[in-house]
């Protein structure tokens, strides 16, 4: 695309205008900071990319957390409910995008907690699930 803008704007075709429109819409969101937690409302405000990308990040986080635990050869309760959680949904064979929606739907049906931590959040949609 790059090439296209310093060559001439007459090449441009409608997906790279859309492309460079997309691009400097996304600038206007303010995008978290490494290691920042976003609250439920902060959460939801996130274009959906980004909203998959955090739900995905903190599921990575915990399942790094399950791995470390395990090749320490330690068995910490406030780490092993992580694993559990991951372990879930591995057996239940859920992909990235059914936990998206699981997430999502658990935010939208308990609009009163959108003010806690966005990890919280993940952990009783998912729990929720997990308990059935």
């Amino acid at each position: 695309m790059a090439a296209a803008i310093l060559v001439s704007p007459r090449r441009w075709s409608r997906w790279a205008a859309l492309g460079l429109g997309v691009a400097i819409a996304s600038l206007a969101v303010a995008p978290a900071t490494a290691g920042e937690i976003l609250s439920g409302e902060d959460w939801r405000r996130l274009a959906p990319a980004a909203r998959a990308a955090y739900v995905g990040g903190i599921i990575d986080a915990w399942s790094g957390l399950t791995l470390t635990q395990e090749s320490l050869g330690t068995k910490d309760p406030a780490i092993t409910v992580f694993g559990d959680l991951v372990g879930c949904l591995r057996e239940r064979s859920m992909t990235a995008t059914q936990v998206l929606s699981l997430v999502e739907r658990y935010a939208e049906d308990n609009s009163g907690l959108r003010g806690k931590d966005m990890p919280d959040l993940v952990f009783a949609a998912l729990t929720q699930r997990c308990r059935r």
